[in-house]
């Protein structure tokens, strides 16, 4: 018995093991590329920070699992990433709200790559934001079918600016996108809309 219970804990721990380096690896290999194409260092540090402590949420929330999967409710995410963004992002004035349509579960490695997405679409809307004015920023999620539609907006403008007016940073967001096998589904003056798989 002891050591069938010991076999089961070494599979669990190989498999917690395994997937946050497979996160940090992502997360390291996105700053590389950072790096490589001249951002600033303060958004790499920006969204290193954020993604550090992401992570640190996601892998709770499978450890505190129920799920024979180890998929984690949105809502419950969202809720910690959202305090993640308040405590970092304080001195910038941001004010953060998010509404989820019916609360679902989400895999870990798509809820992962949600995070890095959100992550740079923030770094992107608050890069250089005046500290005096409030910079309000929203998140929808819902899931329609097998599919998910994230809406994002911003009210300074400022994620549209700095995507559109820089090809390297239309080229980190598109790749992120990518990763997570979704597509931009439409743009309004200050929101995005993105549609991925939700498996």
């Amino acid at each position: 018995m002891e050591i069938v219970e010991s076999d089961e804990r070494r599979k669990i721990l190989q498999e917690y093991n395994h997937r946050l380096n497979n996160d940090l690896q992502a997360v390291m290999a996105f700053i590389k590329l950072q790096k490589r194409f001249g951002i600033d260092s303060e958004e790499i540090i920006n969204f290193s920070y954020v993604s550090i402590a992401s992570i640190s949420t996601i892998q709770n929330q499978i450890y505190n699992s129920e799920d024979e999967e180890s998929k984690i409710g949105v809502c419950e995410f969202f809720k910690e990433f959202i305090k993640t963004l308040e405590d970092y992002y304080a001195k910038s004035n941001a004010i953060f709200s998010y509404e989820i349509e019916n609360d679902f579960d989400m895999g870990p490695k798509k809820m992962f790559h949600l995070m890095l997405l959100l992550n740079e679409m923030v770094n992107l809307s608050l890069d250089g934001a005046k500290d005096d004015s409030d910079n309000k920023i929203s998140f929808n999620l819902e899931k329609v079918g097998e599919e998910c539609i994230l809406n994002y907006s911003d009210n300074s403008l400022k994620i549209k600016d700095r995507i559109s007016q820089s090809d390297i940073n239309k080229m980190l967001f598109d790749q992120l996108i990518k990763q997570m096998d979704g597509s931009l589904e439409s743009t309004s003056e200050d929101s995005f809309s993105i549609k991925f798989s939700y498996e």
